[in-house]
Parts: C-alpha cells; sequence; structure tokens
C-alpha cells in the first residue's frame, strides 16, 4: 500500500483472508496520520498470522530516469481525446514535466490515441530496459509470496511500480487492488500489466480496459468492498442527540453539506457561504427554516478554521478540523450525519456516494468555479449519468430541486437503489463484496503466472544514454541526504534535569 490509511478500504478482506487460513503481510510505503502504527497493530491484532513493515526510504539509482518515463506516460494520457475537457487534470500532470517536454509531447501525438499508444508502447521498452532495484528484489528473494498485491498505484509518480516490476519479473502472482471510483480515471496510467484487476463495477471493467489497455480476461468486477460495512451500520446517536452534538436545534430537519478535497474544490468556503445565503432567501419556507451541518474535508479543513457561522441561524460546521471517519466516534459522528439528515449536497466527493447507500437524495450544484473538477473529470459523470445525483445548473435550478426532493421520496428513491446496485453492489444489493474479493483473490493463486516481457535487446544502449542522468541525480540526493543527516545529528538534544 502506498500510505497506511488504505488500510481502511481492504480491512474486512484482511480479516476474511487471515479467517481462511492465509498468510497476510501488509507493506506500507509511508505510514500516515489515518492509520498510524498504533491502529495498525490494533486492526491485525486478531488476524492469525498477519504482520505488517513499513518500506525503507531508498535513493535507487535509476529513481529520476525511472520518474521521467512514468510522468511523461501520464502525461500523454491526459492527451488523449477522452480527456479533451480535463484541463486541470492535464494541467497536474504537466506541472511535472519541464515545459519544452510537455509542448514536444503535444505536437507530436497531436491528439491522436494511436500516436499517443506508440509513445506509451516506447516509453514502456525504455521502462522494461531500466534494471530492478536491488533492495525490492533482495525483499522478494528472502520472503517470497503466493501473491502480491499492490494498492492503488495510480500515483502520479508512482513510486510503487518498482515493488510490481519486480514480483512480475520475478515470476510471483500480482494483482492491482483499485482503491476508489476515480482511481481508473483521473491518475496515472496502469503502466505495468499485472495479472488481475479487481474493479468495483462495470464502468470500471471498460476504463481499465478502454484507458489503460488491461486485457478483458484480467478483469474482475468484485464491487465495493469498502462500503459493505455501511449497509448493515446503524446510528449511534438519535437524530435529536445528534443535532444537539453539532449544534443545531434539537428537533427539524437539516441538510448535511459534504466538502470536497483541496484538488476539487481549493476554496468552497465562499460557495458554501453563498448557498446558505440562497436557502435563507428562499420562498419556500421549507429550504429558508431548513437546518445546515458543514462537514469539512479531512484534507481540505483548514480553510474553516475562522469560519464563524453565528450570524447564521440553524447553521453548524462540524468537526471543524475535520476528521477521517475510520473507527470509533469519528466513524459513528459520520454515519451519523448522512443518517440523520434529509438530504445530501456536495461538489464532486465519495461521501455522495455513502449517502446514496443510505438511499438519501445527493445534489450537486454545477458552477463555473468547480466546472474543471466537475464537468472536467470523467469520474464525476458516473454520479450524473448513473443517477445518484440531482444535478442544478446554478443555485436557482438547485433549489428547485430540493423543495421538490424534500417532500417526494419517488423522485429519487429507486434511482438511487437502482445507482448503489450497479456501482457499488453489482452482484445483488444484498450481496457483500468482500467474499467476492477475497475468492478473487484466491482464484489467482490457484491460477499460472503470466510470464513477463523481456527487455529488448538494445537494453545496454540505453543504460548507456540514461546512465549520465542516473549518476549525476543519484550523487545529487547522496548528498542532500547526507545533509539532513548531518544537520539532524547537529541538532542539540533536550535534556531533563
Amino acid at each position: 500500500m502506498k500510505k497506511s490509511g488504505y488500510l481502511r478500504n481492504y480491512a474486512s478482506v484482511l480479516r476474511l483472508l487471515a479467517a481462511r487460513g492465509h498468510r497476510v503481510q501488509l507493506g506500507f510505503l509511508k505510514i500516515d496520520g489515518i492509520f498510524p502504527e498504533s491502529a495498525i497493530k490494533k486492526e491485525i491484532k486478531d488476524m492469525a498470522g498477519a504482520s505488517y513493515f513499513v518500506a525503507p526510504k531508498r535513493i535507487w539509482f535509476w529513481k529520476k530516469p525511472a520518474e521521467f518515463i512514468r510522468v511523461l506516460q501520464t502525461y500523454l494520457r491526459y492527451l488523449d481525446p477522452h480527456y479533451l475537457n480535463a484541463h486541470k487534470l492535464r494541467a497536474r500532470a504537466a506541472d511535472m514535466l519541464l515545459r519544452p517536454v510537455s509542448w514536444l509531447a503535444r505536437v507530436f501525438v497531436s491528439r491522436n490515441p494511436d500516436r499517443i499508444w506508440t509513445a506509451v508502447k516506447f516509453l514502456r521498452l525504455f521502462e522494461s530496459c531500466i534494471p530492478l532495484d536491488p533492495a525490492i528484489v533482495k525483499f522478494f528473494n528472502a520472503d517470497r509470496p503466493d501473491v502480491f498485491l499492490v494498492t492503488p498505484l495510480i500515483d502520479l509518480r508512482v513510486s510503487q511500480l518498482d515493488w510490481l516490476k519486480c514480483a512480475r519479473v520475478l515470476g510471483i502472482k500480482t494483482g492491482l487492488c483499485v482503491a476508489s471510483w476515480d482511481n481508473l480515471s483521473n491518475k496515472s496510467l496502469i503502466q505495468i500489466e499485472p495479472d488481475a484487476v479487481y474493479v468495483w463495477n462495470e464502468i470500471q471493467r471498460r476504463e481499465a480496459h478502454e484507458l489503460h489497455h488491461i486485457p478483458p480476461a484480467k478483469i474482475f468486477v468484485t464491487g465495493a468492498q469498502c462500503y459493505d460495512r455501511l449497509f448493515a451500520r446503524r446510528p449511534s446517536t438519535s437524530a435529536a442527540e445528534f443535532r444537539k452534538k453539532v449544534g443545531l436545534p434539537a428537533d427539524g430537519r437539516y441538510l448535511l453539506y459534504l466538502c470536497s478535497s483541496a484538488f476539487i474544490a481549493p476554496r468552497e468556503v465562499e460557495f458554501v457561504v453563498e448557498w446558505i445565503d440562497r436557502l435563507r432567501g428562499s420562498s419556500d419556507p421549507i429550504l429558508s427554516d431548513i437546518g445546515v451541518l458543514v462537514r469539512p474535508h479531512p484534507q481540505n479543513a483548514d480553510q474553516w478554521h475562522a469560519v464563524d457561522f453565528s450570524d447564521h441561524e440553524n447553521v453548524a460546521l462540524y468537526p471543524r478540523q475535520g476528521a477521517n471517519p475510520i473507527h470509533g466516534s469519528s466513524l459513528n459522528d459520520f454515519f451519523d450525519s448522512m443518517y440523520h439528515s434529509s438530504a445530501t449536497v456536495g461538489i464532486n466527493t465519495s461521501p455522495m456516494i455513502e449517502s446514496g447507500i443510505l438511499n438519501k437524495p445527493v445534489l450537486t450544484i454545477l458552477t463555473s468555479q468547480f466546472t474543471d473538477t466537475q464537468n472536467g473529470t470523467i469520474h464525476f459523470h458516473h454520479l450524473v449519468d448513473g443517477g445518484l445525483l440531482s444535478v442544478g445548473q446554478g443555485l436557482t435550478e438547485h433549489l428547485e430541486q430540493l423543495s421538490r426532493v424534500l417532500t417526494d421520496r419517488e423522485l429519487y428513491e429507486t434511482r438511487i437503489k437502482d445507482f448503489i446496485q450497479s456501482f457499488v453492489r453489482p452482484h445483488g444489493r444484498k450481496t457483500e463484496c468482500t467474499p467476492i474479493f477475497v475468492e478473487a483473490v484466491e482464484s489467482l493463486a490457484r491460477s499460472s503466472v503470466t510470464p513477463s516481457a523481456p527487455p529488448p535487446p538494445w537494453r545496454a544502449l540505453v543504460w548507456l544514454v540514461l546512465l549520465p542522468w542516473a549518476a549525476v541525480s543519484y550523487a545529487v540526493r547522496k548528498l542532500k541526504y547526507s545533509l539532513r543527516s548531518e544537520a539532524k545529528r547537529a541538532q542539540p538534544t533536550s535534556t531533563t534535569i
């Protein structure tokens, strides 16, 4: 896993694998604040045979040439006609390249899919020429797994690719676990083909094939196992108790506004304030009086620290500092906020799907402020076209939609249930996804390995071309690392007397 936070997406899978007698070893490139080591230990405590490790930081000789080849492939994907309106996604990838490089790429491919994939295949030949990381090879040789699973793999710099590459070359069975609904459409390409790709639904199956050129026989639809826990969950509070806890009147209904990430909505406060003002100014007494609970995104909460809603009646901000709904009180608060709401509103965020699981009406507003991260992304249209979202062309239409859904469940109930069954639980709304996922992994363990293609015969020539670049960048990184280490050693240590 890229970060320990991804453990929340696969905890149910790991528990079931362990319960079926499999030895599970977790590896993390980084421990994050979402799942610190104490939480990891608690999570795996009752999993027989489960263990974890944190991969040591590497100063790999070939890092910079490999990173360039991988980032350039990612940029090329955003020149495909599929991404014609994805201006912000394209700019994000371009920012990781020198301007002359991105300009030459645009001129060469000219939005021609055949040229794009010819260039990608050429870059992948270069990738195959780059030597394996000896530290990772040593790790796999010391404790060779039956199956190596990786998630999410779609980081723009593709830091996990070295692990997948080594596993493939060493003949270890490999699988990519697609962690979220947007992963196949708005991040990196799958640059090394694993033996299996596990996706949520038929939409992601098409994306894996059409956008990443993964053979259909290697793609398995397992459903969204990360949401299994929501289907049978019950609230930890009564509606009145929860409203009182977050600072709303104990009686009455409320709307839940679900904030988005910094990439999707970097300046969301101004929009939310305008939205609340329009609610309060509505001629519909239901909207003008209804409560509003604003829930900041955990990675985009700083902008809310100084916000004061005291001059807005029946409006609350909770939790102000944001919270990742992993377990305990944070998960209870998150679930209860959706469960007790009358409707949810947002720009483009995963909790919209979770609200749909609870069969809440989910609404969004199209504005020029968020065009690039709504209509400019492929994954947003999955929610629109699939029927989850009621989409307002501006605040006026949005308020009209709100008035209707708050008084007529038939306008959304069947539509949202159909979306959840096709997008989250494609094997049936009452069928848990975790056992299906585990059985797919067990099937991979029983299958034969697809041999990794050998590097081209002109591999040595590529080494000669890339060697000076690799050597200089390696020396610079070694020097920086040494200077940082010296600085840390030079820092005085505090002494308690």
